[in-house]
């Protein structure tokens, strides 16, 4: 249930110190937002994490990305250049990949059934708390007058505890699906349900309004001549609203099928997401709120029928659905460079747009059974 608040807790460090940073280590936009991507391009190497999860003991896979993700935080928080910082963050985000779906899939096996929904809310909610507690950690930092790098030191000093406590777990052993021979063909099984495939597009596009759009929107702020420590609080309406999402996803999973809230979820996203990134001041806080509310809802009841989509293989479909989202794991460079070339405004116009997408193959989702 934990795993996703120290995730949160700590991957949000980058995005909120984008700024300080790129400036402390004189990085264009552009080399910023790379750094940003490579978090989800270690995701290429986390693929194959996924799927072991399928077939290898969880609790080892866990503890080893916990330790290999807290040795890339303190490499990152030394680093003195765009490529340590960059390389850094590639191994952060594959040692993510091994940390989460370790436990994840384990999670699985613990709640099966209509029990999952509302298993993978509670577990969202205290994501939302590592969310929360993420900018008021940089916030704290920066009235103290504390330098960036020390946060990724003792979070690197914390997720390497945590490892160790995994460790003295007990996980759920795993079961490889029957009909399923070796690993590639259960993968290649996967890999031709045209319903993974449209969900592996959805999750990819909505995987994009995460902590690069943040940490741009922190950078707007700060550029129209908000504080630091303002421009970090400014955007808690979406992580409040995500906290307050999750808790209102579990008390609907348990009344209906996941499936039917992915829609409604979905045209909110793309109602609220455009005043949550351009309205004036603090008027940005409510919609942020909606916004955050609506995804986190989405991603819940979408999140579930994904996973037990194909019994038994839960890594597995989780492995396709992470390859087919690095598809944009530029993305934050792209924004990078539109903002280098036209101004903040002009790259986060194009996070704007991104619920537009998501609902328009949402609604070309057919779930019915699942």
């Amino acid at each position: 249930m934990l795993v996703g608040f120290a995730d949160e807790w700590f991957t949000f460090l980058p995005a909120g110190a984008f700024e300080a940073l790129r400036l402390d280590l004189g990085l264009t936009y552009a080399q910023a937002g790379l750094i940003l991507a490579a978090l989800s391009l270690g995701g290429l190497l986390g693929m194959t994490f996924e799927v072991a999860a399928d077939y290898v003991s969880r609790r080892w896979l866990a503890a080893s990305g916990a330790a290999a993700y807290g040795a890339a935080m303190i490499v990152f928080g030394l680093g003195d250049g765009f490529w340590t910082l960059l390389a850094a963050a590639f191994v952060w985000g594959a040692a993510s990949d091994a940390f989460i779906h370790g436990c994840e899939v384990a999670l699985v096996d613990l709640a099966p059934g209509p029990q999952l929904p509302r298993a993978l809310a509670r577990q969202h909610a205290w994501s939302a708390v590592g969310d929360l507690l993420a900018p008021a950690s940089l916030a704290a930092a920066a009235l103290a007058g504390l330098d960036w790098r020390g946060l990724f030191l003792g979070g690197g000093g914390l997720m390497l505890a945590y490892g160790a406590w995994l460790s003295a777990y007990r996980f759920p052993p795993p079961a490889p699906p029957s009909g399923h021979e070796t690993p590639l063909r259960g993968l290649l099984a996967v890999m031709r349900d045209g319903r993974v495939l449209l969900i592996g597009a959805i999750m990819g596009l909505y995987g994009l309004l995460d902590e690069p759009l943040v940490a741009f929107l922190i950078a707007r702020l700060e550029d129209q001549g908000h504080s630091r420590a303002a421009a970090v609080m400014l955007p808690l309406g979406l992580l409040v609203g995500g906290f307050v999402g999750f808790i209102l996803a579990e008390r609907l999973a348990a009344g209906r099928a996941a499936r039917d809230l992915i829609r409604p979820a979905a045209g909110v996203m793309a109602l609220s997401l455009p005043p949550a990134l351009f309205a004036p001041g603090w008027a940005l806080v409510p919609a942020g709120f909606v916004f955050g509310m609506a995804g986190a809802v989405f991603y819940t009841a979408l999140q579930a029928c994904m996973l037990s989509l194909r019994p038994g293989q839960a890594g597995s479909t989780s492995a396709v659905v992470s390859a087919i989202g690095l598809a944009g794991a530029a993305f934050p460079a792209l924004v990078g460079a539109v903002a280098d070339a036209w101004g903040l405004g002009a790259g986060l116009a194009l996070y704007a747009a991104t619920p537009l997408l998501v609902l328009v193959l949402v609604l070309r989702l057919d779930l019915r059974g699942a």
